[in-house]
């Protein structure tokens, strides 16, 4: 039997909210696959009143809950499992291999946090975890028979038609009169690849449950679980509804899992039971809003047809013929990441462009659609038009420059309507109106202002929503802000290059986007299923792949988790370019090929953005990015005990790196060539392109007295590259001490290669290229544009692991003229906390910046250590000892010269360094003894 008693005598603390428990990175996941290993870990979130006293901790798995105990356990309870009292840092990040996770079971789990005496200090309200049905489901995959109606038969599947692929689910679920333990609702379908998007939504007893699947990495159907005990109805009939459309392999399969309080647990599945009916009538025909890579249907829906309210009792399918039973799913897998749910958001702007026309402006992107509430004295047809721009004319711009034409048309009868798009656009801009207006569109028009009308947004539940960033220069915090929601927004459970134009995941997009989304929220499941569709299907430029092995290398520092790097290394292995590896000299050599075939060397796109760049034999971005790769995998190598792997790889990347320094830097010129003609032997080709100089300067490891003569010449050539070049550039200052030359440019507000002039464009997202006149093509939409939201907390305030799992950490703010800045960053045990706020004068010389003074404010998570390093002081030489004070007490710290390296961060001549400081607040100033 379960107590609840404090294990050590006192009163039992009342279960605290504020630690969050996560199992595999989620919040609650019920569908896990069976028989995997799950992994706890918890966020003080907010960092609690006392949590210093905090020593060890246990986790303690049962079988139910009890509501009535704060989501605490039931007394009735038995144990499944307790880790007994262990360190925090032993505990938290766990494997719990003893709790059993066969198909379609359900535990509670919760944590205790213990003092040194291991009395109870806060204890964790209960959370759950499950697992979905693996390989055993009772479900039949099923859709409608073929649509014969007229409107779909138009036109055929070959000619382009394609109401076809529209399906209404529904089914139903008599359940027996006694009490639910829990209950999980699992779904798949197919295929997601035609449309490049999902296949169902899915409704339960009136209650939108979610929209899936993710992509898959392979041939198998993904599914998710949906907690819906809380929403069955006991002894009656339950409603499930689906809206579901393909193109290709259509089948869908749910199957409902409920566990009653005697421990039965039954499983009700789709069959031929289940009532489908052809989506052509309410879906007829439409063109496609897609592009050259996929094709999803305009929805020019006529909502006399439409299935409103499928999921709830009174819907009448009386008329809907019997599904139709389909091949089965061969193999399923659970999806290791959360699938959309949908918010809604409420214009920031509403415009009445014409008498005929209602233009809606949510302020930043959505991806999405609308939902429209209405109740009409009349019919009326009403188009509505997306964009990410608006015209002059203030009217929306819905063929967009990416080729997508975002025009539906809904035909609506007299009455109450509650209509929502069912698939993607992408838009900050939403334009109603009706060409023959009369009172039913006055009606609507009075609906807008009531807030009837409001983006429907697809988001991925995030699990820390804390992150932010302010400075003393606006422009800066408008640009933090850009990019958080473009990245917010357009997260989904996969990342691609843009939901927009292409809807594919690519790995450089996929390496800056998971740093961004590091740097935003503690939920790093999506970046790591991304990575892995992205080792299992790369793409085709030489570079790309390369970002692979960063990204899991960035992910393995951001968490402590080994466990993608262990069950991906042979793959990560396979990535690195030891086949065009010279021997000799240690640099990649091959041809440069063509950037649009397999192995292809890109170094920037579009062509126009490449500075001039020359291509030989050896290309200097390449092997710059090579020697990261290869240094990240001997990281890696030895943190997985692979000890002649790591030698290995490390030695590859010191050789490769010497010889880039020392074949490809022009001393002359104080800048590195592009590259070498024929090979190491070759003559270096005659340019100096921004971009081999920002490469060598962010992954080569360039000496340290050649980075001042570095920074002048890039200081020289600005912004010389795109939008995605820039991440890698500025990070390459930031990791330099160039700091000041970064945030300048981050922060820029004339030119056009900023990103204050994505915003002075409307742009409600991060832009593919700085301007349309760069790339036509260019979408409003690009996640991986959007690097300053890890840039200023990385780079401005140099925050960097140490250890994997922010365990220890460095923070090396690099100030520049910015007079104060303060970040809120997610970490996986809570939140850290960095402001800053300088006084007098700056001196500036060759990049680098020595301050007045400066007064720091940290608040470490517990668990964290945090080696400061504040910047020089002006009049104080490496050497020279200073005094700053740390919580109120004097402290004596010597300045350091030239050999400070932390965080793969070169420290500026004369930098402070701290002793390490631990969890708790903290407050740091010194000044310059001059001032």
């Amino acid at each position: 039997m379960l107590s609840d008693s404090n294990h050590g005598g006192g009163a039992a603390p009342v279960p605290d909210g504020r630690i969050r428990i996560l199992v595999n990175d989620r919040v609650n996941p019920v569908a896990l696959e069976p028989y995997e290993v799950p992994r706890v870990r918890w966020r003080l979130d907010p960092m609690l009143a006392g949590d210093d006293s905090v020593c060890s901790a246990r986790v303690i798995v049962a079988d139910r809950p009890n509501p009535d105990m704060g989501n605490g356990f039931s007394r009735d309870s038995v144990f499944t499992w307790e880790s007994g009292i262990r360190p925090i840092d032993e505990l938290n990040g766990a494997a719990l291999p003893e709790v059993p996770m066969g198909p379609s079971e359900r535990y509670w789990l919760r944590v205790e946090l213990l003092d040194a005496r291991e009395q109870v200090v806060f204890r964790s309200r209960a959370a759950t975890l499950g697992t979905g049905p693996g390989s055993r489901w009772s479900a039949q995959a099923i859709w409608t028979e073929r649509d014969e109606s007229s409107q779909a038969q138009n036109r055929t599947q070959n000619e382009g038609g394609n109401a076809w692929g529209w399906a209404f689910l529904r089914g139903v679920v008599a359940l027996p009169a006694k009490p639910v333990r829990w209950a999980t609702l699992n779904a798949t379908a197919s295929s997601t690849r035609p449309a490049r998007q999902f296949v169902y939504r899915l409704w339960m007893n009136g209650a939108f449950q979610g929209c899936g699947p993710v992509f898959p990495l392979g041939d198998e159907a993904r599914y998710d679980g949906y907690d819906v005990g809380g929403i069955l109805q006991p002894g009656g009939d339950n409603f499930i509804g689906v809206i579901a459309y393909a193109t290709s392999d259509q089948r869908f399969a749910a199957q409902l899992d409920v566990c009653f309080e005697d421990g039965q647990v039954e499983h009700y599945g789709t069959d031929a039971s289940w009532k489908a009916l052809p989506g052509g009538a309410a879906f007829p025909d439409s063109a496609s809003i897609g592009t050259g890579y996929y094709r999803a249907p305009a929805e020019d829906i006529d909502l006399s047809f439409y299935p409103g309210g499928l999921s709830t009792a009174g819907f009448d399918d009386r008329d809907w013929p019997p599904a139709r039973v389909k091949e089965p799913f061969d193999h399923c897998l659970a999806s290791p990441v959360d699938s959309l749910q949908t918010s809604y958001l409420h214009p920031k702007d509403i415009r009445r462009a014409t008498p005929k026309s209602v233009l809606l402006d949510f302020g930043s992107v959505v991806m999405g659609g609308i939902r429209l509430r209405a109740t009409l004295s009349g019919g009326m047809d009403l188009l509505i038009r997306y964009g990410e721009v608006v015209q002059d004319d203030d009217r929306v711009r819905y063929h967009l420059s990416a080729g997508n034409v975002y025009e539906d048309r809904w035909r609506m009868a007299a009455g109450e309507h509650v209509a929502e798009t069912w698939g993607i656009r992408v838009f900050r801009y939403a334009e109603l109106s009706c060409e023959e207006p009369g009172e039913a569109w006055e009606e609507l028009v009075s609906a807008v202002a009531a807030g009837q009308v409001e983006a429907a947004a697809l988001l991925t539940p995030a699990i820390d929503t804390h992150a932010d960033f302010r400075s003393s220069r606006p422009v800066l915090d408008r640009v933090w802000k850009l990019g958080r929601d473009t990245v917010t927004r357009l997260n989904a459970n996969i990342y691609v290059d843009s939901w927009t134009r292409e809807r594919a995941p690519y790995e450089a997009d996929a390496w800056i986007q998971q740093r961004a989304h590091q740097a935003l929220d503690d939920a790093p499941s999506v970046g790591r299923y991304t990575v892995d569709y992205l080792v299992g299907n790369r793409t085709w430029p030489t570079e790309w792949p390369l970002y692979s092995i960063l990204a899991v290398h960035d992910a393995w520092m951001s968490t402590g988790d080994l466990g993608q790097m262990r069950s991906r290394y042979r793959r990560l292995c396979s990535l690195l370019p030891f086949r065009y590896l010279d021997r000799e000299s240690g640099l990649v050599v091959k041809e440069p090929g063509q950037s649009s075939q397999m192995d292809g060397d890109l170094v920037d796109w579009p062509e126009s953005e490449r500075d001039g760049y020359l291509f030989g034999r050896v290309n200097t971005v390449v092997n710059a990015l090579s020697s990261r790769a290869f240094a990240d995998m001997a990281d890696m190598a030895k943190a997985l005990g692979r000890h002649g792997d790591a030698v290995l790889f490390a030695r590859v990347a010191s050789r490769m790196r010497a010889a880039i320094n020392d074949c490809l830097y022009d001393l002359s010129a104080g800048a590195y060539w592009d590259g070498l003609d024929h090979g190491p032997s070759g003559r270096p080709l005659a340019h100096h392109s921004l971009h081999a100089s920002a490469f060598a300067l962010a992954f080569a490891e360039p000496p340290r007295g050649r980075i001042e003569r570095v920074g002048d010449f890039l200081r020289g050539r600005g912004m010389a590259c795109s939008v995605y070049v820039a991440a890698v550039y500025l990070d390459g200052l930031y990791r330099s001490g160039l700091g000041a030359d970064a945030t300048a440019l981050i922060s820029a507000t004339t030119g056009l290669r900023t990103w204050n002039h994505m915003l002075d464009q409307g742009s409600g997202g991060t832009m593919e290229a700085w301007d349309p006149c760069l790339k036509p093509n260019t979408t409003y939409s690009h996640p991986w544009a959007a690097s300053p939201v890890y840039l200023l907390p990385f780079g401005l305030m140099g925050i960097r692991p140490l250890e994997p799992g922010y365990r220890s950490l460095a923070c090396i703010p690099q100030p520049g003229n910015l007079e104060q800045a303060s970040v809120v960053l997610p970490l996986p045990r809570g939140d850290l906390s960095v402001s800053y706020q300088t006084s007098g004068p700056v001196r500036t010389a060759g990049g680098r910046t020595s301050l007045s003074g400066i007064r720091m404010e940290l608040d470490l998570p517990q668990g964290c250590r945090a080696h400061l390093v504040l910047p020089p002081m002006i009049g104080v030489c490496a050497g020279q000892e200073v005094v700053v004070t740390v919580d109120g007490v004097d402290a004596v710290v010597k300045a350091e010269g030239d050999g400070l390296v932390l965080g793969r961060t070169v420290c500026p001549r004369g930098s402070l360094p701290l002793e390490p400081l631990g969890a708790g607040t903290h407050t740091v100033s010194v000044c310059s003894p001059s001032t």
